[in-house]
């Protein structure tokens, strides 16, 4: 059994505030960086212990050098440093994906440090259908018919992941009291739960699906200004909709995804 993590910061155990607290240089970046690597620990303590044979991390946030390497459980593998693609790594030996530390779609009401890839987008659809980073990711992962089977994050994320994918284990570490305060679990207390979910998941690895649209598949996205739609309409096979939005087609996610957003 090989498992890849996806991780992002927002959504780990304990991180709140505002990017420029969170971020390099920022007053909690320190202490966020330890707290995702606690989170991704707990998965991958999990998942060994329900049978994986090996487990590949992505660093997935910022400029993908926050995970603590050296307090990493050295049993896996961590792919870290700026990537060409949003899941690096990732291909179809894999059997199973988690996404530890993730947060609601951008313009989500009730989550926790909302954005969808970054603020300089609004709002991103797939095949209609509006999504956030989670749906993105499986989308992805989609493509090398790799399923999602544990989600952690806060508890918009949380629900965000069980209304697009169904099955999938989920652990919501936090709860947003605004955009950028949120009631937290101590990190022992979540740290335990994700274990415990990462260890289910595993077991129950074949109850999960791939998430494939149908296709072909459309992505649309309105990005926060006109210039940032104007530079990427001008790719060949994106469509400009308006002013501040552009659409591609095509038989695969990550052709699309390369089209707009890579």
């Amino acid at each position: 059994m090989k498992i890849f993590i996806m991780t992002d910061l927002e959504g780990a155990s304990g991180v709140a505030g505002r990017w420029s607290d969170i971020d390099p240089g920022g007053k909690e970046h320190e202490a966020a960086r330890r707290l995702l690597t606690g989170d991704v620990n707990a998965a991958i303590g999990g998942a060994f212990e329900a049978g994986a044979d090996e487990v590949v991390v992505l660093d997935g946030h910022g400029a993908a050098l926050t995970i603590l390497i050296e307090e990493l459980d050295p049993r896996a593998q961590l792919i870290r440093g700026r990537r060409v693609l949003e899941l690096e790594g990732l291909d179809a030996s894999f059997d199973l994906m988690f996404a530890i530390g993730a947060h609601a779609m951008a313009g989500t009401p009730d989550g926790l440090l909302t954005h969808t890839l970054s603020t300089a987008i609004d709002n991103v659809w797939l095949n209609g259908v509006p999504v956030g980073e989670i749906g993105l990711w499986a989308a992805l992962a989609g493509d090398f018919n790799v399923p999602i089977g544990l989600v952690t994050g806060d508890a918009a994320a949380v629900r965000e992941a069980k209304s697009l994918l169904k099955q999938v284990c989920t652990v919501a570490v936090k709860e947003a009291t605004s955009r950028f305060a949120a009631k937290c679990l101590h990190p022992k207390v979540s740290r335990r739960l994700i274990k415990e979910a990462a260890a289910t998941a595993v077991k129950r690895a074949e109850d999960f699906a791939p998430f494939r649209p149908e296709r072909p598949v459309e992505l649309k996205v309105e990005f926060h200004d006109s210039q940032s739609a104007e530079r990427v309409s001008m790719r060949k096979g994106v469509v400009k909709v308006d002013g501040r939005t552009v659409l591609a087609k095509g038989e695969s996610m990550l052709e699309v995804y390369s089209l707009i957003l890579g």
